[in-house]
């Protein structure tokens, strides 16, 4: 595969109304990539928009770029079996199907689907019980990764959660080979935080989506299919130290947004731990503590870039 040389755009996606905690995520990327620039994509599919106050900063900043799209035009476009436009006739009876098929799991049921031992049955795109591209929207967001990548980006770009806080300049860690991180400590990585050098590495994922029918990390993102595909999976405490033992958020997110009777002090300590990046998982509608490790690398962030 070609070396990467031309300079990484950051990219997000989102489906809905875009909650207010996420300004830690730009802000943190403002902060530590002074010289690159990010790109939201709304989903139009779900209405989406920027409608908090502490957000509306993002339509004008000139280093940021609001692009709306249809996620269901690229699934039709990419992904190979059951497109979005024929996919959701019969909803009510999928779902009645679904929750019946999930307990008595029948042989003919289960060729179409994968059994994985932490998350059980996961239907294939082909199965009639299969429900991810419309009603899913965590799937979506699997999916959105990978084809807006493909459609849109033909140089390095690197995908970032939207519940990621950067605390390093992500950009040293982007070369000419596409990298992940690994899922705690099993045998699959997280695409929370996904660098493509270019859309050849882009094609090849969708293509091994499309050929394993689902884009679940722990389906696509397994040890055996980076390494045939050449994926790097990076150490978990890199970018997570919510599974990281030795940090002193593990264990638990409510930790990053809970008040602290020495900020200063644990803000020190978790600057130590020289994580490069502080994924949150989820927590949309959290509202920080004044006190809370959130709030102080916000303030932080807030005037480094003012």
């Amino acid at each position: 595969m070609a070396s990467n040389t031309a300079p990484v755009t950051f990219f997000g996606y989102w489906s809905g109304q875009l909650p207010a905690v996420t300004e830690l995520h730009f802000r943190s990327f403002l902060r530590h990539h002074p010289a690159s620039r990010y790109e939201l994509w709304l989903d139009e599919d779900d209405y989406s928009a920027i409608k908090a106050p502490q957000l509306e900063w993002l339509k004008t900043h000139p280093r940021i770029a609001v692009r709306m799209f249809s996620l269901d035009r690229l699934i039709e476009k990419h992904v190979s079996a059951k497109p979005v436009s024929h996919y959701d006739r019969h909803p009510g009876l999928r779902k009645v199907a679904s929750a019946v098929h999930r307990k008595i799991a029948p042989q003919w049921a289960r060729r179409n689907a994968w059994e994985h031992p932490l998350f059980g049955l996961t239907y294939k795109h082909s199965s009639m019980l299969f429900g991810g591209f419309t009603r899913n929207k965590a799937y979506r967001g699997d999916l959105a990764r990978c084809l807006i990548a493909l459609e849109h980006y033909p140089d390095a770009c690197l995908y970032v959660d939207l519940d990621v806080a950067f605390t390093s300049d992500l950009t040293a860690q982007c070369g000419d080979k596409a990298w992940a991180y690994r899922w705690e400590t099993f045998p699959f990585a997280n695409s929370a935080i996904l660098y493509l050098p270019n859309r050849t590495w882009s094609l090849a994922l969708t293509r091994k989506g499309n050929e394993l029918e689902n884009f679940l990390p722990w389906i696509l993102f397994t040890d055996h299919v980076c390494n045939e595909l050449g994926v790097v999976v990076h150490p978990t405490r890199l970018f997570d130290p919510l599974w990281d033992p030795t940090s002193l958020l593990y264990g638990d997110p409510a930790k990053f947004f809970e008040p602290r009777e020495n900020l200063a002090l644990d803000l020190h300590a978790l600057a130590t731990e020289r994580h490069l990046a502080i994924h949150w998982h989820n927590n949309w509608k959290t509202r920080p503590a004044p006190t809370s490790l959130y709030a102080g690398l916000l303030k932080a962030c807030e005037a480094a870039t003012a």
